[in-house]
């Protein structure tokens, strides 16, 4: 399967959307409970991209299968070469293709690029393929908080994975 990773635009928000909203209404990989609008996506690819990648993975059809993005770890100055990411491949995507891992891969090289110097992955807990990918791609665990969401009538916990993407001797973010 050839798989083109490409930056997300403004049009993509109702596929972003519709891949989000499985995770969100039918698993608890996410504590997000109720889907947001598809303008809030696409508000949400415009903000982000001010100051980090938002990639989506295609088919050869140019069908979205899964997107990525970084965002801010906290709202304080020190933070502003750490970077949360998120990813999510599409529920009825094609399994075992590389899917994720080609889009974290992209994801990691345009963040390095930028001077950034950790990405950290937050996942639940009890995600398996999640933490799988994570570890497969140089991620370590570096925290893990027991039962701080609550969702579907079910405590749950997450666990912070972090990996270095850029040397600490270079200070220089390229935004």
């Amino acid at each position: 399967m050839d798989i083109e990773i490409r930056d997300a635009v403004e049009s993509d928000a109702s596929a972003i959307h519709d891949i989000y909203g499985y995770y969100a209404e039918n698993t608890s990989v996410t504590f997000t409970e109720k889907n947001p609008s598809i303008e809030v996506y696409r508000q949400s690819i415009i903000d982000t991209k001010k100051a980090y990648p938002y990639i989506v993975a295609c088919d050869e059809t140019g069908k979205i299968l899964g997107m990525a993005y970084g965002g801010q770890v906290r709202h304080h100055d020190a933070y502003k070469f750490s970077v949360e990411t998120t990813i999510y491949v599409s529920n009825d995507a094609p399994k075992r293709q590389g899917i994720g891992s080609k889009l974290y891969t992209a994801l990691e090289e345009r963040l390095s690029a930028m001077g950034y110097k950790f990405m950290y992955g937050v996942i639940t807990d009890d995600n398996e393929p999640s933490i799988a990918l994570h570890k497969a791609l140089g991620f370590e665990e570096v925290g893990h908080f027991k039962d701080i969401g609550y969702k579907f009538g079910k405590w749950k916990g997450i666990v912070w994975y972090r990996k270095q993407i850029g040397s600490l001797d270079d200070m220089t973010l390229r935004i």
